[in-house]
């Protein structure tokens, strides 16, 4: 499988997206919620309501990692406006690459296991969030919601698409 310009530039993007997002955090909320919202309508109807429903179960688990005392963005006591653009970018970016490979579960979940714990270790050491249980119990946590999380919504995205 070939992935095209567009694919590249599109990542290219979200990457930007998800930098100015770990720096300016909330001064740039406002504009972090436009580019999502933007995103979204750029995304394909048939792909937007698994982008925000993959953005709603990153959003729910940053809200368990909060509520449950193992890690704290800013001084809020759950997930900033900021963390819930990202993860509407992310869901429009991830349902357009489901779109493009086709991913079985034990490389996504690998996949996951590694890229989100390690984009929260960036996070962490560029103050976006404060761990508040031990770093090595933080990454093993994050590891396995990560590992979870992306077969999941991978799944659900190819389910709709061989049902289609």
């Amino acid at each position: 499988m070939k992935l095209h310009a567009g694919f590249w530039l599109i990542t290219l993007c979200f990457g930007a997206y998800w930098g100015l997002a770990l720096f300016a955090r909330d001064r740039a909320a406002l504009v972090l919620a436009i580019g999502a919202v933007a995103a979204l309508a750029l995304t394909p109807q048939v792909r937007r309501k698994w982008a925000v429903l993959a953005a709603l179960a990153g959003i729910a688990m940053d809200a368990f990692w909060c509520y449950s005392g193992v890690l704290q963005f800013g001084g809020s006591t759950g997930v900033p406006v900021w963390m819930m653009a990202l993860w509407l970018a992310f869901g429009c970016w991830w349902c357009w690459l489901m779109q493009l490979i086709r991913a079985s579960a034990w490389p996504t979940a690998l996949f996951g296991a590694v890229a989100g714990p390690l984009s929260y270790l960036l996070s962490w050491k560029l103050k976006a969030f404060t761990p508040l249980i031990a770093p090595d119990l933080l990454l093993l946590a994050l590891s396995v919601g990560w590992a979870v999380y992306l077969p999941a919504v991978s799944w659900a995205l190819t389910r709709r698409r061989n049902a289609a």
